[in-house]
């Protein structure tokens, strides 16, 4: 019965390091899927079968072995660390081979069908120790707090300050430090004490996964510039013919530009959104991403606020790096508020906009029904004035508009945005030049086009897409289906897939 109660704090860390895991091959997998939802099932099943199929192998061992010892388990978590090491290794290799994603569940099955071993065997150490029904209970409370524990401390603390790779090697320096404290003898604590001294100093090395991980996700062969990375997700920057593009978890996200004779980026669709309300007093951004459409928004005089949503903090770092856009930083009208665009509408209902601008992201991606539901469609809805306008990217899917004509009275197709209103609306190409005409830089007052041959340039430009009524759109390829909360078909039924 010596030090029987060490088996608890073995049997919390094997729940807490196993789910800890699976938390970062999911953030991994995840990536390199493109954020489809479906990334999260493939993982989780892959994890659950290894675990399952681990705790088989350590029942066998259980059995063949009846007078087992800690440093048996130790022996796993051992082994464990150095598979978990390999298989990271092994990812820099797999960006060569067809079907990486099950490359990469193949990795995950691996590492939890390992970590999976050692649960059995710890609940027949400690009820070798005290054969008790509470040692039982004991031990498998602390299993279940330590997996708990894991997403908490991961997720919400520790990839706020470190980023992905270096999260996993302190897992597999954990797992080593489990691993020396299961052993008696002194001979096998040093030497895992000078194998995790090596992992330690992995911890310092430059990020390497996710660049891998990138390298052809914009151009063949091309690297990120750089990668922001928190609890919240990816920002890749890409520069590509001195322009650059942003990426967010592994899909292109936008690019830094304001110029509509560089239309690189259909920057148009927001001088659009200019002449469609010029006398629009407040205007609700949900989505910072570069903040080249809230530049463009800021240019309009008759604007007194404009509010910006976004959930992640780092695009606010990333447009400081830009001089042209950073300037949206120093204009007090502008309010950036970090939460989430849903949250923050249900508590500021309050709240009337003329403008509600959302350039979504892909449809297919996960929680990509949350910003295209019916549910979300009439948050927006209930924050407009009379006259108020929402514009916001389909990112072509039929269901987008058809569910926009469900919530609003007048719905008209520009691009593959939604314009949405209660009212009519009627364009002007004599009112929308001398909109454009009177679009200025908020600091400087400078016009932002230099005559009314500009002006008319960069009408011509806007207007060389039509505004079609959704009456006047062509007709969809199937049948469009309501998109609600809980159907997600978005995501899933007509989704992109893994």
């Amino acid at each position: 019965m010596k030090n029987y109660k060490i088996i608890y704090l073995i049997s919390f860390f094997s729940g807490f390091l196993s789910l800890s895991q699976e938390i970062l091959w999911m953030r991994i997998i995840s990536f390199a899927g493109m954020s489809v939802p479906q990334t999260f099932s493939f993982t989780l099943a892959l994890f659950l079968v290894g675990i399952s199929i681990g705790a088989i192998i350590g029942k066998k061992i259980c059995k063949l072995r009846e007078n087992l010892q800690l440093s048996n388990i130790g022996i796993i978590f051992f082994i464990a660390a150095l598979v978990d090491l390999l298989l990271i290794v092994l990812v820099y290799f797999s960006f060569y081979f067809n079907g990486l994603i099950l490359v990469l569940g193949s990795f995950v099955f691996i590492s939890a069908m390992v970590r999976g071993i050692v649960f059995p065997m710890i609940h027949h150490v400690g009820a070798n120790q005290v054969k008790t029904g509470a040692q039982i209970s004991n031990v498998y409370f602390s299993n279940v707090f330590g997996s708990a524990l894991a997403p908490l401390l991961i997720s919400f603390v520790a990839l706020d300050f470190l980023n992905t790779q270096q999260v996993y090697i302190l897992i597999c320096f954990l797992t080593l430090l489990i691993s020396a404290i299961c052993f008696n003898k002194k001979e096998f604590k040093f030497i895992i004490f000078l194998i995790n001294m090596f992992v330690f100093f992995c911890l310092f090395l430059p990020e390497k996964l996710f660049y891998e991980l990138s390298k052809n996700s914009y151009e063949l062969n091309v690297y990120p510039e750089k990668i922001i990375e928190n609890k919240h997700g990816f920002i890749q920057v890409y520069n590509s013919h001195g322009d650059q593009v942003v990426f967010g978890a592994n899909v292109y996200d936008g690019k830094f530009n304001t110029d509509i004779f560089h239309n690189t980026n259909g920057i148009d669709r927001a001088y659009f959104l200019t002449t469609i309300r010029p006398k629009a007093k407040d205007a609700l951004v949900i989505g910072l991403s570069t903040g080249s459409w809230v530049k463009v928004l800021s240019m309009m005089p008759s604007l007194e606020k404009i509010t910006v949503i976004e959930i992640n903090p780092a695009y606010h770092d990333l447009i400081k790096s830009d001089p042209a856009i950073s300037r949206i930083l120093k204009d007090r009208r502008i309010e950036i508020v970090f939460d989430d665009g849903r949250k923050w509408l249900k508590k500021n209902q309050n709240k009337k906009f003329d403008i509600v601008l959302m350039n979504t992201t892909w449809h297919w991606r996960a929680y990509g029904s949350n910003l295209l539901s019916q549910n979300f469609l009439h948050l927006i809805k209930s924050v407009l004035n009379e006259n108020g306008v929402a514009f916001y990217n389909t990112t072509q899917s039929i269901d987008a508009f058809y569910t926009a004509k469900q919530v609003f009275p007048r719905v008209y197709k520009y691009k593959f945005f939604v314009l949405a209103s209660s009212n009519q609306i009627l364009l002007s190409e004599k009112d929308m030049i001398t909109s454009l005409c009177e679009l200025e830089d908020p600091l400087s007052k400078q016009k932002i086009f230099s005559g009314e041959n500009q002006c008319i340039l960069a009408k011509n430009e806007i207007m060389k897409n039509p505004l079609i009524p959704y009456e006047q759109i062509p007709a969809f390829p199937r049948k469009p289906e309501l998109i609600t909360d809980d159907n997600m078909i978005t995501e899933f039924k007509y989704g992109k897939g893994i």
